[in-house]
């Protein structure tokens, strides 16, 4: 399985005379409860949230660009499933994601503007 890495989280090391570079999947660089990134499979720059959020106009990735409907995977590390919707204040189209801490591909790929935790 070919993953994405990446660019943002490049590490140099200088190993006998060979300069070598380790890449770090944004997945596994993202420390909030729920994790959300531009590329599918964690791949891509990152944005997290430590609650549910009803709007995602005013969120921006690490980069600086705007994370509303620009979503194409998700990963948690809570208890509570968050849900993502393609609406705003939690309407249309949603998707429940494992919090099993790897990243989930969007169903909805650049879709999604509002989550929640599902009420289990």
């Amino acid at each position: 399985m070919k993953r994405l890495l990446s660019v943002a989280a490049v590490t140099f090391v200088l190993a006998g005379g060979a300069l070598t570079a380790t890449a770090v999947p944004a997945w596994a660089a993202c420390t909030d409860r729920v994790c959300v990134y531009q590329l599918a499979n964690g791949g891509g720059t990152a944005a997290g949230f430590t609650t549910a959020d009803n709007n995602f106009s005013n969120n921006r990735f690490a980069d600086g660009s705007n994370v509303n409907d620009r979503i194409s995977s998700m990963s948690c590390t809570t208890t509570r499933r968050p849900i993502f919707y393609t609406d705003s204040y939690w309407r249309g189209q949603g998707q429940r994601v494992f919090c099993d801490g790897q990243a989930e591909n969007a169903v909805w790929d650049n879709q999604f503007s509002s989550f929640y935790y599902a009420i289990d």
